[in-house]
């Protein structure tokens, strides 16, 4: 019964997030997917049942090559959401934005198994006014504070061959 009801909660914010995404511009939609690496850290929030999770590391991923990331989430601690703005960062400088909300829970080996919902919002460079989703997955050891992870999507980049 718990996990149907996180389950539902989840769902519910993954349309919330669509639904705020707003209309998408129109452009050719290409595969963007990726693996990664890095580390994360987290602080409650004295007072609530949040805490500040903030993963950064380095991956590998189409359209973007080489990159590093920058995963700040808040979460709620009692029903193992969060949401947040993601950023990767291509070796060039370029950059993708995407709303993320997130659902957790806890494996039977400690590990911490993370499901996303991504929603690109735009970026710089060749990635100005890009569009598209993807779904990631991730594992957090608690002890180390690794993480590592992949996404699978699509992702426009209109601003690709301007100057």
């Amino acid at each position: 019964m718990l996990r149907r009801s996180f389950t539902a909660s989840f769902a519910l914010a993954a349309l919330a997030l669509l639904g705020l995404a707003g209309p998408v511009a129109a452009g050719e939609q290409v595969p963007f997917h990726g693996s990664y690496e890095g580390r994360f850290t987290q602080a409650p929030i004295p007072g609530t049942p949040t805490a500040l999770v903030a993963a950064r590391g380095t991956g590998e991923a189409t359209m973007l090559g080489h990159f590093s990331f920058d995963f700040p989430l808040t979460v709620n601690v009692v029903l193992q959401t969060g949401s947040g703005t993601y950023t990767f960062t291509a070796a060039n400088g370029d950059e993708v934005f995407a709303d993320v909300v997130a659902q957790s829970s806890l494996l039977p080996n400690g590990l911490r198994h993370v499901v996303e919902i991504g929603i690109i919002t735009g970026g710089t460079g060749r990635f100005a006014g890009a569009t598209g989703s993807f779904i990631g997955e991730r594992l957090l050891d608690r002890a180390t504070g690794d993480v590592i992870g992949f996404f699978d999507g699509t992702i426009s980049s209109p601003g690709a061959g301007k100057p």
